[in-house]
């Protein structure tokens, strides 16, 4: 979408904050087992002051190549989380095709079957969008449903769904969208947007401004999917942990061109890439660096992968598979296997 700044007051923030300092690569985590990683937008890849697009968050990617915003305190616009909220176009009158945004993220862990799981997020209208929508709704697979198709409709039957008959006029709050739901199992990817073909998608005409933009815009934020049994319990900021990206684009535009994975008080850090028929496309060994090997301080790595094999070819766009190994201070070896989206 193009580029532009909104401004509203939400009720979360009774006065304006003045942001200082550095987003950190990491948000909290949490015992409560949000499995929603970077839920609130607040890390991004580079830090921004005003409006950039989704590649710039960590974790979040267009699940059918769409360009999403990311808005960084925008004006007398207060986000709910630290720093960040996101914009999609839901609904573009007078359109062919149904042309949409989503935004999709894959989840910590994959749901486990029959355990009730309970989704919130929040949405607000943005002000020039002359046009509201009740057609809002977070769909969970199994796979990213990643298509580059660029706006094109995704048409699947989202576990929550906003009621049809509760079109989102709020301009000035956060309105939330909540609900629960029973996993099949094996569900790993969130996928949030209008899944409703035009046709179905209740809607309102507002024409309230003088804005040229006949379309249905959200702004998201804050979003959490959880066990719903499960307490709310804060872990130690100093907890071991190693950060792993799922999508990257290696255009060259200097927006998430590298993939980089963040192991903070590690002992040592092992990353391996393969393409889909098992091909080592990208590894990295913290072995192989010099260390002092007298000290036991864990130590923070954070090797990255630009797109390219080791004999510099660069890979084709896809997904790929990743084996990343590393050493807790007490000793323990974890290992976490996923897949990653590379956008050219």
């Amino acid at each position: 979408m193009a580029n532009w700044c909104y401004s509203k007051i939400s009720i979360h923030l009774k006065k304006p904050m003045v942001i200082i300092g550095f987003l950190w690569l990491v948000t909290t985590i949490k015992a409560q087992q949000n499995l929603v990683p970077n839920s609130g937008f607040d890390s991004l890849y580079t830090l921004c002051n005003g409006i950039q697009g989704i590649t710039n968050v960590y974790n979040w990617y267009s699940p059918n190549g769409s360009s999403p915003d990311v808005f960084y305190y925008c004006l007398n616009q207060f986000p709910i989380s630290d720093s960040n909220y996101v914009g999609i176009a839901l609904y573009l009158y007078n359109s062919i095709g149904d042309p949409k945004e989503f935004i999709g993220v894959e989840l910590t862990h994959l749901l486990i079957k029959d355990i009730t799981y309970c989704v919130e997020f929040n949405v607000s209208l943005a002000d020039s969008a002359n046009y509201a929508i009740s057609s809002i709704g977070a769909y969970f697979s199994t796979d990213s449903i990643y298509s580059s198709c660029g706006n094109c409709p995704l048409y699947f039957s989202p576990q929550i769904q906003n009621d049809s008959l509760n079109i989102i006029t709020d301009n000035e709050n956060w309105v939330k969208i909540s609900g629960s739901f029973i996993a099949n199992g094996g569900e790993q990817y969130l996928t949030i947007g209008n899944f409703n073909n035009y046709s179905f998608t209740g809607r309102h005409s507002l024409k309230v401004n003088n804005s040229k933009y006949d379309y249905a815009y959200y702004y998201i934020d804050n979003v959490s999917v959880y066990a719903c049994d499960s307490p709310v319990v804060e872990e130690p900021k100093d907890t071991t942990f190693v950060f792993i990206p799922n999508v990257f684009s290696p255009n060259q535009d200097g927006e998430n061109d590298l993939w980089e994975v963040t192991g903070s008080k590690v002992n040592s850090l092992n990353v391996q890439v393969f393409n889909r028929w098992g091909e080592q496309v990208y590894m990295f060994n913290s072995q192989n660096l010099q260390q002092d090997a007298s000290t036991s301080l864990s130590m923070t790595y954070s090797p990255a992968w630009d797109g390219y094999t080791p004999t510099g070819k660069p890979v084709p766009e896809g997904t790929y598979f990743y084996i990343v190994q590393y050493t807790l201070p007490s000793g323990e070896t974890k290992v976490e296997k996923g897949h990653l989206t590379l956008i050219r």
